[in-house]
């Protein structure tokens, strides 16, 4: 087992290697959890009363409501999602919620759907009112499910964030000279 002198006695060389690393796989994760985002959507589409949506394949997804930071503009919609036939697709509410937000725009996954086959669908939103006029800031976007996968990479952008701290710590420690020597 490597003893504390010999961590303080090549600690220079060692923290320069811990963050080259560390500073590689904070880049690395943190650019994976926004490839992430990015590839898991399916569709977006406007805000509108009624329209059709178009899914590719069937399964699981994420109904996400898109806009600006702090809109009310989603406040007490409820959505309906039906096959041409006419037959409802059940959604249910998520528990916890995927956001994901930038500088301005936030993203929240609020309703999770069972796609049973690909196919046009009708997709409908009570409670927009009759003052609402579409823009481009207010979107629904459908995504795959990719809550666990951001979780990992949120591990992986802490443990190497600590790491890149760490080792400038060390860093100056050992430069400095403090902790005496060894």
């Amino acid at each position: 087992m490597i003893s504390l002198s010999v961590l303080y006695r090549n600690g220079l060389w060692i923290s320069a290697v811990v963050f080259v690393i560390s500073a590689a796989s904070l880049g690395f994760f943190i650019l994976k959890v926004i490839r992430l985002a990015k590839q898991a959507q399916i569709i977006s589409v406007q805000l509108l009363e009624q329209q059709d949506v178009e899914f590719a394949a069937a399964g699981r997804a994420i109904l996400s409501i898109e806009g600006p930071m702090f809109t009310n503009r989603f406040a007490n919609l409820r959505y309906e999602l039906s096959t041409r036939d006419g037959t409802r697709v059940v959604g249910r509410r998520n528990w916890l919620p995927t956001r994901t937000s930038g500088v301005s725009k936030v993203r929240l996954g609020i309703e999770s759907y069972e796609i049973p086959r690909p196919g046009r669908y009708t997709l409908r939103i009570q409670g927009l009112g009759t003052e609402w006029t579409a823009d481009a800031d207010h979107r629904i976007v459908f995504t795959k499910p990719y809550l666990a996968r951001s979780i990992a990479c949120v591990v992986g952008i802490v443990l190497a964030g600590a790491l890149l701290i760490g080792s400038i710590v060390l860093f100056f420690l050992r430069l400095s000279g403090a902790g005496g020597s060894a």
